[in-house]
């Protein structure tokens, strides 16, 4: 009788995980963004707010559905709404898809602006967001490819969401800045991390996919520590700004 329970103990936990990790993704993002997107206009800033363009306002709603939806995927699974979690699956690829392109014109626009955290050269600071773009992409054009193989899909799609965690904790100021501008990198890379826990816990070592997609994660920040302030980089950045600005 034990034994014969187990897989339904065992698939309980893991929806209850995947369903935990999405809620909690969503919640950091939303506190992040509270003060310049959720509840903008209503809470106190230490920098003044800047006119959103329709671009901006684009990308926040884009986003703002991208967690909505991953939310919503995680809830089926654990519904066990396998055939709708699927239909879903396509519209949530399109717009990840749509997600990449605006993401990218959006920081094209805020370096042509100027906007840029305190102490960053725009044109720096774009390197961030680019880099995003494409490694979030990268992910969710792998979760797609390996949709028939849900433990692989499934982590994919964590990591690519967890990528949104450095711009939203990056918005929240209450945190101690204890490694310069590489702090909420770090923190955000850390958020991935209980998805290796949970793969110990249930495998006794990191599911593949695990490893790829916090080793992508982590990779893109050490990269982007390498070469955000390369005069060469930098001439590259510049290339991909007038070329699409």
């Amino acid at each position: 009788m034990a034994t014969a329970l187990r897989p339904t103990i065992r698939l309980t936990r893991e929806r209850l995980f995947y369903s935990g990790m999405a809620l909690l993704i969503f919640m950091l993002v939303a506190i992040g963004f509270a003060p310049t997107w959720f509840m903008r206009g209503s809470l106190e800033t230490s920098r003044p707010l800047v006119p959103m363009t329709p671009l901006v306002i684009l990308h926040g709603a884009m986003f703002t559905a991208w967690i909505a939806l991953f939310v919503t995927q995680a809830g089926l699974i654990s519904a066990r709404q396998h055939k709708l979690h699927m239909k879903l699956g396509l519209a949530t690829i399109a717009l990840g898809a749509a997600m990449v392109v605006v993401g990218i014109m959006t920081a094209v626009g805020q370096v042509e602006r100027g906007n840029s955290p305190p102490g960053l050269d725009p044109l720096t600071f774009f390197t961030m967001p680019f880099l995003d773009m494409i490694v979030f992409g990268s992910l969710i054009a792998g979760g797609f490819a390996y949709r028939r193989d849900p433990q692989t899909h499934k982590r994919l799609m964590l990591c690519a969401t967890a990528l949104m965690l450095q711009p939203g904790i990056g918005r929240m100021e209450f945190i101690p800045n204890f490694m310069g501008d590489n702090t909420t990198a770090i923190i955000a890379v850390i958020g991935a991390t209980p998805l290796l826990a949970w793969d110990y816990a249930q495998r006794g070592r990191p599911h593949p996919a695990s490893l790829i997609g916090i080793g992508v994660l982590a990779g893109q920040q050490l990269f982007r520590v390498l070469v955000w302030e390369n005069e060469t980089w930098l001439a590259a950045m510049g290339w991909v700004v007038n070329r699409l600005g």
